[in-house]
């Protein structure tokens, strides 16, 4: 999982702590009749918007369950009740306001049945989605986390190896492109590989589709080894902070340190290399499916319209994606219209293989190839 164990523990008694450290009394049966009469006193508050809506409704409009929602509206609660310069809204408040911004997300604009029946005014909401962005993307570390400690990377390669036979994977690696409409005067560098107009962030997943580590949002056009070579993330893996393990791309990346991609058409000699090629096209699918179903969660990452900076779009990705991740813990399950995204292709910088540099990984990629991929007797073609 990107929310490991430990840490989500700790994010559930933030919560149950920050609702309850006003709890002072020196008779323990006191305490625990006030205790009591408080949490009769917020679950009633709790009450007053969120089961207004039945089970359905709330799938079909916020593309998120019961469970999911009442966790995030109570974390943001929480945090804003840390936060010394937050407005002092009550926890009806807070729900109004998220659940608005969570609306707005599913669908990339805010119906007035749905501020209606929160009881918000439409300027309200808005200025709702504009904060609560920010604050949700400033949650990101507490719930994009990249496997760190041996124990979590080994448990996060079991699994790639389980459905794909390569060993040492702890992630894929990808760029998730979001439609947009750039500054004038800068068409051309958002230009991606598919011919439109694009902002890009660079994503690592694991196995499952957690979202593993978010970073380097850039105009579409950027090519991608640029973009790892730069990332945080990419310069932790060539300083081999994260040991003998690599993450699984595209062809795009072909020469990133510890990037495992596709073997090229002219190595491709023996059954084994085609066996390979065929596992990573497997794994490196899954980018199809975990953005499709970004997209179809939050709607508006379908097409951000109108940028003026980088900021802003990477504040609203990075939101939804700790949505995302908050998603798969409650195991919600996607919207029934969900679309599958398209690959992007490698940029011209990288299309013809004779202007290739070497690749380390080239003869990572053959020893696993013989080890892991060799073993039928057909081996030649």
């Amino acid at each position: 999982m990107s929310l490991a164990g430990a840490l989500w523990l700790a994010v559930q008694d933030d919560l149950f702590l920050s609702g309850h450290n006003d709890i002072v009394a020196t008779d323990n049966n006191t305490a625990q009749d006030k205790h009591r009469r408080e949490s009769s006193n917020i679950t009633s508050e709790t009450r007053s918007l969120l089961d207004q809506f039945d089970d359905r409704f709330l799938l079909q409009h916020f593309h998120l369950s019961r469970p999911c929602l009442r966790f995030i509206i109570d974390y943001i609660h929480a945090r804003l009740k840390k936060d010394a310069f937050a407005p002092s809204d009550n926890l009806t408040s807070v729900e109004a306001k998220t659940l608005a911004t969570i609306s707005f997300y599913a669908h990339g604009s805010l119906p007035s049945m749905i501020t209606d029946r929160l009881g918000i005014d439409v300027n309200e909401a808005g200025d709702a989605v504009k904060s609560l962005t920010k604050l949700l993307s400033d949650m990101s570390p507490d719930f994009i986390t990249f496997p760190n400690s041996y124990n979590d990377r080994m448990g996060a390669a079991q699994a790639f190896k389980n459905v794909s036979g390569i060993p040492h994977v702890v992630g894929v690696l990808a760029y998730f492109h979001v439609k947009v409409t750039p500054p004038l005067g800068r068409e051309q560098s958002y230009v991606n590989t598919l011919r439109y107009h694009s902002v890009m962030m660079q994503v690592v997943f694991d196995v499952d589709g957690n979202i593993l580590s978010l970073e380097q949002c850039c105009p579409g056009g950027t090519p991608e080894h640029s973009v790892w070579a730069s990332s945080d993330i990419g310069k932790q893996f060539t300083t081999f902070q994260h040991g003998h393990s690599w993450v699984l791309g595209a062809r795009g990346l072909f020469g990133g340190g510890h990037v495992l991609t596709p073997i090229i058409a002219s190595r491709i000699i023996t059954n084994a290399t085609k066996r390979f090629n065929k596992a990573h096209a497997q794994v490196y699918g899954l980018v199809q499916h975990v953005f499709g179903g970004l997209k179809s969660r939050f709607q508006c990452l379908r097409d951000i319209g109108s940028i003026q900076t980088l900021k802003s779009v990477a504040c609203t990705i990075k939101a939804c994606c700790v949505l995302h991740n908050i998603s798969k813990k409650f195991s919600v399950p996607l919207p029934l219209n969900c679309i599958i995204e398209p690959l992007h292709p490698p940029s011209k910088e990288v299309m013809s293989a004779t202007e290739l540099p070497y690749d380390y990984m080239e003869d990572i990629k053959d020893e696993m190839v013989k080890m892991c991929f060799g073993n039928n007797k057909e081996d030649d073609v």
